[in-house]
């Protein structure tokens, strides 16, 4: 138990090790922590430490080969309950990439799915975002300690504050003032992929943390989800690799709902032409296609101002683009 070892005695410990160098490194931490002031530090800053003997413990996490043995936590865990979709990806994705994460992510959360990530740059960032953005829960698993003087990448620092004040989750079982090493976000994935019903890959190199949690998933029986690429850049090798290996191809949200069991008919509606007035849905509807605006006028035969007031409200909130030469596709 963590109080045998706290108390066990030099000769003990350094046996249970059966390595002199680890024992004496033990010890000599041991000999400098105060357990009562460690303590303190974590009621002042608001995290809470939860056991895998603990009722509260994430019970996918516990279903993986080694489980973190504790987590600290900062905010509020995922219901039990809710499926949850892990989404990871490139930390340089193409353009392509953040709107293929944006689009499913919305599409899942208006599912009632929850989203789990790693806070990194890229993909990560996007889905946490577009969690946000469309009221839905989302938590970031840390390759670093929680505390905002190690949080890593510290761009993302603000991003980790907005995940708390939606009721969200800061997690990691590293220190709170650990810094992050190259060894940690591998060994973070895991606790990514274990948490989660599946995982959703967008972009990936051919070498990425993003196909350690894909793997991972793999070895735990967790559904494995793969946006295709295109072929002329690196990141699409990851998802097109694990597409020929078995995971499933996804261009919507309804393609993991589906594998999911998630009935979808009727009680969601489309990501496409969620929050569209009936006359915006129009337009939606017509660029099934890419169309230029004056394709659409002559599509819909009204008053060519109502029109483009119309498709420049669908444009500001993001659900049309411009696609260049004149050309508008839906998003």
């Amino acid at each position: 138990s963590f109080a045998g070892i706290w108390h066990a005695g030099d000769a003990a410990l350094a046996n249970a090790l059966d390595d002199l160098a680890m024992a004496s490194m033990v010890l000599e931490k041991r000999r400098a922590t105060n357990p009562e002031q460690e303590f303190q530090k974590l009621i002042s800053a608001d995290i809470r430490v939860i056991l895998v003997s603990d009722s509260d413990y994430p019970n996918r996490l516990r279903t993986i080969p080694v489980p973190p043995q504790l987590l600290y936590i900062k905010g509020n865990l995922p219901n039990p309950d809710q499926p949850t979709i892990a989404v990871v990806g490139s930390r340089k994705p193409t353009s392509y990439g953040l709107e293929a994460c944006e689009v499913l992510t919305r599409g899942l959360v208006q599912a009632g799915i929850a989203i789990i990530s790693g806070l990194a740059r890229g993909i990560d960032a996007q889905a946490h975002e577009s969690a946000l953005a469309n009221g839905g829960y989302t938590a970031a698993v840390l390759g670093s300690g929680i505390d905002d003087s190690v949080l890593y990448p510290a761009t993302n620092r603000g991003l980790a504050s907005r995940i708390i004040s939606t009721r969200g989750a800061l997690i990691s079982e590293y220190h709170p003032r650990m810094k992050a090493e190259l060894w940690t976000f591998p060994q973070r994935n895991r606790i990514v992929a274990g948490m989660a019903d599946g995982v959703l890959v967008v972009e990936a190199s051919a070498k990425s943390g993003a196909l350690i949690t894909a793997n991972f998933a793999l070895e735990t029986a967790r559904e494995v989800f793969a946006v295709p690429g295109q072929i002329f850049y690196d990141t699409a090798a990851g998802p097109n690799r694990l597409i020929t290996l078995g995971a499933t191809p996804v261009s919507s949200a309804s393609d993991i709902l589906e594998a999911l069991g998630i009935e979808t008919s009727g009680s969601h509606e489309s990501a496409e032409t969620f929050g569209a007035s009936p006359e915006e849905k129009e337009v939606l509807v017509l660029l099934d296609e890419p169309k230029t605006r004056d394709e659409i006028i002559r599509a819909l035969g009204g008053n060519a101002a109502e029109i483009n007031q119309r498709m420049s409200l669908l444009e500001i909130r993001g659900m049309i683009k411009n696609a260049g030469g004149g050309m508008y596709r839906r998003v």
